[in-house]
């Protein structure tokens, strides 16, 4: 099959178009991209702006490439499989006029480096290519990590393939020594670019169902027996001419607790046992050899926190290295007592021998923070140094027996369940020199490492995957357990009766629910409400609610609803006693926000929404949301068969790339307003717009109306307005068989009409449905 290809190369050189043209016929345009439009959101829109071939073949290097002999078509080949997504190969690299073969390695689900080297030449599948590029509509524009986030989308949907043939030869721009690489992702000049690299892996982990919210499981310092406070661990094998420097760094730390070295000496030959023998007399020096010949760096780690006096907290120190100060030991300790984590890493400053800075200089971390940190280590190749973990714990979660990635596994551990303590003062020497174990290295071992790298972080992905989601599901289990009114509310809904009606086409349920009398019948004046302690304030919940506690731009309290409509009913309360109004915070795109952190915490089934304070809040006094899975809301469930009547009024490209485009609904039982877009925002306009249409009523902040937010299955996001009139209908204030309770609020008007009283449940028919609706809606703009 003769399969066309369109090439966008960075440069217009015509001695590299010229050269890709003649080797492949089947190139029928070559396309100049700038060298900073590669890797931008618009850079990707532009490739498929002026694509109209079945592949995209993308040159990423300004220099001169020689094509091996039907190089592209062989890439192309790769391609021709239903799975195949993109493909990349090994190749020659000309450096200081020397071909070098130059191996790549195969790609693993934890391949998610932003510096994965795929050689300057890679290949798409135009199908794949364009799914996605939809998924970056859903995301910031990127000015650096467009084709980074373009690639992780491609992962998701079809395979990237390592071709193991030699297909070119590229020119080797970067000379320097791996060892002189591999700190560049810490380099504040790169700040910026890791930003948006993070933000880009984050949304990729959230769409795979590996993303982890913030992470605040603490240990008890006081627990367990130890002789010792905390003990250095120092593996070394031939460092003749460091460890004595290192043992010296320990021996003058100034603590107010008791520590010690365990140096496992694994068979040195050049010296090092004779110099730790010097220090035999010493009490606080611990020199292992062991029996085994076999330990790596880790398989000495973990014979020395075996050691029956190893202290409550292991710290690093290798032996090439140093501690800035008498004091690194200390604050390393202080750390772990006021914040109880379980692990604490710490900065250093990069020297060599002479203890003279080097470039970058202080390796700092500072791009980790306390709420995505344990998910951006994922993509990251180091978390900092030194690092120093809670004993109880290391021994039993292990340290692998290698000698290169070991630590990078203790830190994926630990961040996967516990929060990880960060000191930003340097407390550590990082020493460069000849005989670094790291460096020059050859490509083969730069590929090994790598490829170790790699395969840590797909086993730790693979073990993320879906553990947000049994945290939530504990979170609630645990809920029922210690608060019997709760669970008991919550295991009735099993017994709940309903009753089903079709109107128009629409499936309106109606549900007797009892213990939701007391938000149906509230009284909801503004005496009574001020005459009542609030029951969303913090300081007024039962001590037997759970809180998880949000940052949505203004923070918020995530708890289980005692009085559930649906099963895993949520209150999504603000910590703060502010009224509920939602029109008045427009700008900080709340509905989006708020769905992503449920999402993360509960997962991907739920939608939220809200009752405006005239519109069934039950705490008019008190900004909150609410949430509820997908599938039980009748309205959501329904969805796609109601957007049939949508009518399409307005598009408009927001500031972040993305477009917003406005719905009227006319086929449902009741007017709504749907606004849509991919990545979580609303055009604040267009809403406000809307918002103007509708009746404004005195001493009233807002609109009335409710609202619901969810996303579909193909991760668009959609806002429902159900614009109000009324707050209860007629039949609410009623006298005799003609009174009906039902105060409706957003679950109400999205198809799922509650009633608190048996006898209503039992008598109420289509026509008083259709009359409820009619009178609680606002038909104003209604077409």
């Amino acid at each position: 099959m003769n399969k066309d290809i369109t090439c966008f190369t960075l440069t217009d050189n015509d001695n590299i178009i010229g050269h890709i043209t003649k080797e492949c016929d089947r190139v029928k345009r070559t396309i100049t991209i700038g060298i900073n439009e590669i890797n931008s959101t618009q850079g990707i829109r532009k490739i498929l702006q002026n694509t109209d071939t079945d592949f995209i073949l993308i040159y990423t290097k300004p220099y001169p490439i020689n094509l091996g002999y039907k190089a592209i078509e062989r890439m192309a080949d790769y391609l021709m499989t239903d799975s195949a997504g993109m493909t990349y190969a090994d190749h020659y690299i000309m450096k200081e006029d020397t071909r070098l073969p130059h191996p790549v390695i195969d790609y693993q689900k934890g391949s998610v480096r932003d510096d994965f080297d795929f050689g300057s030449l890679i290949m798409f599948r135009t199908d794949i290519f364009k799914k996605g590029a939809e998924s970056l509509m859903a995301q910031m524009e990127y000015s650096f990590s467009g084709l980074y986030a373009l690639r992780l989308a491609v992962s998701r949907i079809a395979e990237i393939i390592h071709i193991r043939e030699f297909l070119y030869t590229e020119v080797e721009d970067d000379l320097r020594k791996s060892g002189e690489k591999q700190f560049d992702y810490v380099d504040p000049r790169n700040r910026n670019v890791q930003i948006e690299r993070e933000e880009a892996f984050t949304y990729h982990l959230r769409e795979i169902g590996a993303y982890l919210p913030q992470r605040n499981r603490l240990i008890d310092t006081e627990e367990g027996d130890f002789a010792y406070e905390a003990s250095v661990i120092i593996p070394v094998r031939n460092r003749v001419k460091t460890i004595d420097d290192a043992i010296k760094s320990v021996l003058e730390q100034e603590t107010d607790f008791k520590f010690n070295i365990i140096i496992i000496d694994n068979h040195s030959t050049d010296g090092t046992t004779e110099c730790i023998e010097k220090y035999k007399d010493n009490e606080k020096v611990i020199h292992i050899v062991p029996e085994r010949t076999d330990l790596g760096i880790g398989g000495c780690w973990n014979m020395g926190i075996d050691h029956p006096d190893c202290g409550r907290y292991a710290v690093q120190l290798d032996s090439d290295d140093l501690y800035s100060s008498p004091h690194t030991l200390q604050t390393i300790v202080d750390k772990f007592r006021a914040e109880k984590c379980a692990m604490v890493i710490g900065s250093y400053r990069m020297t060599n021998f002479s203890l003279e800075t080097l470039p970058p200089g202080v390796i700092d971390h500072k791009e980790w923070t306390d709420e995505n940190g344990h998910n951006n280590a994922l993509r990251i190749n180091g978390l900092g140094a030194p690092r120093a973990f809670y004993t109880p714990l290391l021994r039993k979660i292990r340290v692998p027996n290698t000698s290169y990635g070991e630590d990078y596994a203790l830190g994926l551990a630990f961040s996967r369940n516990y929060k990880i303590g960060r000191i930003y003062d340097v407390v550590y020497l990082c020493r460069r020199w000849e005989g670094n174990s790291d460096a020059a290295l050859s490509i083969e071992k730069i590929n090994q490492n790598n490829a170790y790298k790699d395969s840590l972080r797909t086993l730790e992905i693979n073990r993320r995957i879906g553990l947000a989601e049994k945290e939530s599901e504990g979170f609630i289990a645990e809920q029922f357990e210690k608060w019997e009114l709760c669970r008991k509310n919550h295991e009735a809904l099993k017994d709940i009766r309903t009753k089903c009606f079709n109107i128009g086409g629409n499936n309106i349920k109606v549900q007797f629910n009892p213990a939701r009398a007391v938000s149906t019948l509230a009284k909801l004046d503004k005496s009574s409400i001020e005459a009542r302690p609030c029951f969303l304030c913090m300081k007024n919940k039962p001590e037997e609610q759970d809180s998880i506690s949000i940052d949505a731009g203004m923070k918020f309290s995530i708890r289980i609803n005692p009085y559930p409509i649906l099963p895993g009913h949520l209150t999504i309360s603000s910590e703060e006693h502010i009224p509920q109004t939602l029109a008045d915070k427009m700008d900080m795109q709340l509905p989006g926000k708020v769905l992503q952190k449920v999402e993360d915490y509960f997962g991907r089934d739920y939608a939220i929404f809200y009752n405006g304070a005239k519109c069934g809040a039950s705490a008019p006094d008190h900004f909150h949301f609410q949430a509820a899975r997908k599938a039980d809301i009748p309205f959501i469930a329904q969805w796609n068969e109601i957007f049939k009547s949508a009518v399409k009024n307005e598009t408009v490209e927001m500031p972040n790339g993305d477009l917003c485009t406005g719905f009227s609904v006319n086929g449902y039982v009741c007017p709504i307003k749907v606004f849509i877009s991919h990545s979580g925002d609303i055009d604040t306009e267009l809403l406000g717009r809307y918002l103007d249409s509708l009746t404004s009523y005195h001493d009233e902040a807002e609109p009335r109306y409710n609202m619901f937010a969810w996303r579909d299955a193909e991760g668009k996001f959609i806002t429902a307005y159900f614009p109000r009139e009324e707050h209860r209908p007629s039949c609410y204030f009623a006298e005799g068989a003609e009174q009906i309770f039902v105060s409706p609020g957003a679950l109400d008007m999205a198809g799922l009409i509650v009633t608190p009283r048996e006898e209503d449940f039992v008598k109420i028919t289509e026509t008083d449905i259709k009359k409820i609706y009619k009178e609680v809606s606002s038909w104003k703009n209604h077409i």
